[in-house]
């Protein structure tokens, strides 16, 4: 006997039901099995009116449960499919009689709202990341060294410098008809050459494209580092080709003459006073200007150690200027904390007589490589030439030693 459309109703809310009974009550693999094998049936009992979408997604639900166990819900299953039968049931009518057609009905699936329930079924983009909150600049620190130095201009690859040197005699005060002493001086032409220092990074066109202000970020990113690397040079730099020489190693150790043994229970102003003492006194001939230190650095182990953490005899702070990675300003002295200086490791110099020049000032270039452009990428360049040199006379005037080692020499014994 050929069932009514309202019977067909009755039997696929009946069967839908019982499906959804055994998933809510099954607790073991096996049971999931047999339910999955139930369900493939009753697709096959209905296939005449096409309802696959329904079936699918029932389908869908078992494999999800014998994956995550008893926790899926399908409150909403009959509602939905009593809804959408009662709505096409003349479709229905029609296509039964006519013997073929199809209505197709998805299942809602209603839960919880979760975090969860933000998804992406295909992915997120990389570049979605960098579409809503652009990249900044590399967090690269900042340089000091080039405000203190002395900058001269030139256009000479060679940059010859000359010194006058004073050599023997010199004024004295006489009687009537006394000779008159005689005095002289030397002068030594010498020169420095340029050093250089570059870098580039590879972009693509669409990298620059597509990621806001890339261009922009690789750019100060090799200007920054270009000076950074300077820096280095200028302060560390080993003087052999085709290195700079650095301040450093101009350097000479700390000498105590009279200062020798002669402090109880230094400090470390104690040790950076003896070495400004030490290069303001020392001349390499009688009369001669005296240097004028302006800087000292240390490592920011030491400079914690030494300064911030110091305190008097009442527990208060020996140097209440003194914060955790600033520099501090005492006596026309400016105090630096710097990583590159190895621990226990004290600089301090006149830097106005450290000479750089800007032969060829810093430079940007973009351009291709080999077979860049046929890939469409490029390259950005940076680099600069510059000489970096201390004149002879002006070697006295840095000390790079050990804080101990000055702080041996000074005290009293």
């Amino acid at each position: 006997m050929e069932k009514t459309p309202e019977q067909l109703v009755e039997d696929i809310n009946i069967g839908i039901e019982t499906i959804k009974t055994d998933l809510e009550q099954a607790s073991t693999k096996t049971e999931v099995t047999a339910i999955e094998t139930k369900l493939n049936a009753f697709i096959q009992e209905n296939e005449d009116l096409q309802v696959k979408a329904t079936l699918a997604e029932l389908t869908e639900k078992v494999n999800k449960l014998k994956e995550r166990g008893n926790t899926m819900t399908f409150e909403t299953v009959k509602t939905q499919v009593n809804k959408f039968i009662a709505e096409n049931i003349d479709e229905i009518k029609t296509i039964k009689s006519k013997g073929s057609g199809m209505v197709e009905f998805a299942v809602k699936a209603v839960g919880d709202i979760t975090t969860g329930s933000a998804l992406n079924p295909d992915g997120i983009p990389e570049l979605v990341g960098t579409q809503v909150a652009p990249p900044s600049n590399v967090n690269l620190r900042g340089t000091f060294v080039d405000s203190l130095v002395t900058n001269v201009s030139t256009s000479l690859a060679a940059y010859p410098y000359t010194e006058t040197v004073v050599k023997e005699g010199g004024y004295e005060f006489l009687s009537e008809g006394a000779v008159k002493p005689q005095t002289d001086f030397k002068i030594e032409t010498r020169y420095a050459t340029p050093v250089k220092t570059a870098a580039w990074v590879r972009l693509t066109d669409e990298s620059v494209q597509d990621i806001v202000g890339l261009q922009s970020i690789a750019t100060d990113f090799l200007r920054k580092k270009h000076d950074l690397k300077k820096q280095s040079g200028i302060l560390f730099g080993d003087g052999i080709a085709p290195n700079p020489k650095g301040a450093t190693v101009y350097g000479r150790t700390f000498v105590a003459g009279g200062m020798a043994l002669a402090v109880t229970n230094p400090n470390i102003m104690d040790v950076i006073n003896a070495a400004v003492t030490d290069i303001y006194s020392t001349h390499n001939y009688q009369d001669e200007e005296s240097y004028m230190p302006s800087l000292a650095v240390l490592n920011p182990v030491d400079f914690y150690v030494q300064f911030v953490s110091a305190k008097n005899a009442d527990g208060n702070p020996l140097y209440p200027t003194a914060s955790l990675f600033n520099r501090v300003n005492i006596g026309g002295l400016t105090i630096i904390p710097e990583r590159s200086v190895p621990v226990g490791k004290i600089f301090v110099a006149d830097m106005s007589k450290y000479n750089t020049t800007n032969y060829v000032g810093y430079t940007v270039k973009i351009g291709f490589v080999n077979d860049d452009f046929i890939k469409n990428q490029f390259v950005i360049l940076g680099e600069s030439r510059f000489h970096a040199f201390v004149r002879k006379l002006d070697e006295q005037a840095f000390i790079y030693d050990d804080i101990a080692t000055i702080k041996g020499a000074i005290t009293a014994a």
